[in-house]
């Protein structure tokens, strides 16, 4: 996974270096496709198959609906309401590109294991399954919080890179860059509903993303903090060939 990872960082590199010309959705497509097939074998080894999909499928179908809704209304009523062009593909029902909830997907599962890695939840045991009341449940929202800042820390480069590459538009403006700070109220809100869902069927399954089968412990958890950094790595080029990189020392603080 890491040889592919930076195989596919070398070429674009050197396409860059030596201006080759490339698709930017050609190139867009293929990252995400790349960063959902490490996420899927991530996944498989840390929570199993089945799990994964459960994950997967409630992943994909929160921000789907989030996205479709504007907010659930709630972005039309700040005036928070955001416009896609044609560079990321086809659009569901002509409004959302597919690729818009399969992101969320990757990045809300590097959110998710990132949280459980800086908390390092224990597996279920007996003894846990009779102390779970309210203050766990209270606890599961404030780390599905933390999960929402995370993932909002990398939309502050995300969004106006996209801006200005035309993927999407804010037609009624925003004080962060020409972007709603009610934007980032969503990428915490996102994370932190899907955190609390997931974590709840985890609790009752009896299973914990930090172990694989009894005590042992998963070799492969911290990997995921690779993607998440050459996500950082990807945007920031992006942001110095659309002469965005105002925003670089936000997005690395």
């Amino acid at each position: 996974m890491i040889v592919l990872l930076a195989f596919v960082g070398v070429c674009f590199l050197l396409c860059k270096i030596l201006s080759i010309p490339i698709s930017n959705t050609g190139v867009i497509l293929s990252v995400i496709l790349l960063f959902f097939i490490i996420v899927v074998i991530h996944g498989w080894e840390t929570l199993g198959a089945r799990e994964f999909l459960v994950f997967f499928l409630i992943a994909y179908s929160i921000p789907l609906i989030y996205e479709y809704t504007d907010a659930l209304g709630f972005g039309g009523l700040v005036g928070c309401t955001w416009s896609y062009s044609n560079l990321l593909g086809p659009k569901f029902l002509g409004k959302i590109p597919y690729t818009i909830p399969l992101v969320w997907s990757i990045l809300l599962y590097c959110s998710f294991t990132m949280t459980n890695i800086i908390f390092t939840r224990v597996r279920t045991t007996r003894k846990s399954e009779e102390v779970v009341s309210l203050h766990w449940f209270f606890k599961i929202v404030g780390l599905g919080i933390i999960a929402g800042l995370i993932m909002a820390s990398l939309d502050l480069i995300i969004d106006p890179v996209m801006v200005a590459m035309g993927a999407w538009s804010w037609p009624g403006g925003g004080s962060y860059y020409g972007i709603p700070i009610w934007n980032y109220e969503g990428w915490i809100e996102i994370p932190a509903v899907t955190f609390v869902v997931y974590s709840v069927y985890l609790y009752r399954i009896k299973k914990s993303q930090m172990y694989i089968g009894g005590e042992k412990r998963s070799r492969y958890t911290l990997f995921v903090v690779v993607l998440y950094l050459a996500s950082l790595l990807i945007f920031g080029m992006y942001a110095v060939g659309e002469q965005v990189t105002y925003v670089l020392p936000w997005a690395v603080m």
